[in-house]
């Protein structure tokens, strides 16, 4: 074969102008131009040649060059010249293959393997098969200083969980941008995903770290150029510590949020994304804004006229249940709560030396959202909000 040929011709080539080469040698355009010509003699490169391959985080333009410089490195070290033309030839003709998506979580522990779907699962992170990305991530962390799970994306401990989707027909090569429009995809619906996780399984953020690869690790043209993506709020959380969570109370959590209404959905959604954005604020005011604004967005009618603090409060209490005492007290939390929120918006200023209090009633209400979000699961409907507010809820 021509192809065969060039590469031996090229390795030799090599070995006599470089007999001793190091790390850092390389091939120079006259050792690889006769080869970069026998690639484009061939019809499986021809028919190829300019489309977008995914790589390594990255859509490389197919080009002989290119090719040229991969082929010669996996002749060379081995000299198995022919398993060397027919990887590429495998190359040139995949158009789709099987890969995963993969995000390492930090803040999160599991007892065990969670089967979300057919394609996902929750698995700790030491059963994540190994990969170049697993060996950055584990190589990167460290114990934090002040004990945290995540403090920045350079800065964390081992995660204690990985998330895997499985991504059947992925395209591979292609000129319409099919790979970064599922890349993209993937990370949205992870973003969605794990939101709902954060505020109704675990009570606060989590870190995201994702990135793709492929099954078949030889398609990879540049791997090692692989990147983590972060999927984290707008403002960046520190990851304080670890809660461990049943598998059994995600699936349930997830399998009840994806039998809710669709509208409703959004709507919890929206309201889900500013609780997580009130946690990771660093004034106490705009935590008091972001958390009292979840609340509004969870439980407003569409088109009542109810004052926010009422509606809020007896709405959120009644939701949640409990016997009376416990819906007066659940009540009485979330007023103390818009108090603090009039007085951020009104002119007033919060005092500091009552900052430890204002942090408590925060803390308090932050757990009456995830009951609030626990209860909408738990109802499975659009709540009638003129019946919640007037009848007696004694559930728990």
């Amino acid at each position: 074969m021509p192809l065969t040929a060039a590469l031996k011709n090229a390795v030799r080539a090599y070995r006599v102008k470089i007999p001793r080469p190091t790390l850092i040698s390389s091939p120079d355009p006259t050792i690889l131009d006769p080869l970069s010509a026998a690639i484009r003699e061939c019809r499986a490169f021809q028919a190829v040649a300019g489309h977008v391959l995914y790589s390594g985080g990255a859509g490389p333009v197919l080009d002989a060059p290119l090719l040229s410089t991969h082929l010669f490195q996996r002749a060379e070290w081995k000299e198995e010249f022919d398993s060397a033309v027919e990887w590429l030839f495998r190359v040139l003709t995949t158009k789709e293959t099987r890969g995963f998506f993969n995000a390492a979580v930090w803040g999160l522990s599991v007892d065990k393997e969670i089967k979300l779907s057919e394609c996902r699962r929750v698995i700790p992170f030491e059963k994540l098969p190994d990969s170049f990305m697993k060996t950055r991530i584990t190589e990167r962390a460290k114990p934090c200083y002040d004990g945290s799970a995540w403090l920045s994306h350079t800065y964390f401990d081992l995660p204690r969980v990985a998330f895997v989707e499985d991504v059947e027909t992925f395209p591979y090569i292609g000129t319409d941008g099919a790979c970064f429009r599922k890349i993209a995809q993937l990370e949205y619906e992870t973003r969605d995903l794990w939101v709902i996780i954060e505020a109704a399984s675990v009570g606060h953020p989590l870190a995201i770290g994702c990135w793709f690869e492929y099954a078949d690790r030889d398609l990879d043209l540049a791997e090692w150029q692989n990147t983590i993506t972060w999927i984290l709020p707008e403002i960046h959380p520190r990851i304080s510590k670890i809660t461990t969570v049943s598998g059994v109370a995600i699936s349930q959590d997830l399998s009840a949020y994806k039998s809710l209404p669709n509208n409703l959905q959004v709507d919890l959604l929206r309201s889900m994304n500013r609780f997580t954005l009130s946690q990771c604020r660093h004034q106490i005011t705009d935590r008091i804004l972001d958390l009292t604004l979840a609340f509004e967005i969870a439980v407003s009618g569409k088109s009542d006229q109810a004052p926010p603090s009422w509606k809020v409060s007896v709405r959120s209490a009644q939701l949640i249940g409990g016997t009376l005492q416990v819906r007066q007290s659940n009540r009485k939390k979330i007023n103390d709560l818009y108090r603090l929120r009039n007085k951020a918006t009104h002119g007033s200023n919060l005092k500091d030396h009552e900052t430890a209090k204002q942090q408590g009633i925060v803390g308090d209400c932050s757990e009456l959202y995830q009951k609030l979000i626990q209860s909408f699961l738990t109802f499975g409907a659009e709540p009638e909000w003129d019946a919640i507010e007037l009848e007696t809820r004694t559930v728990e």
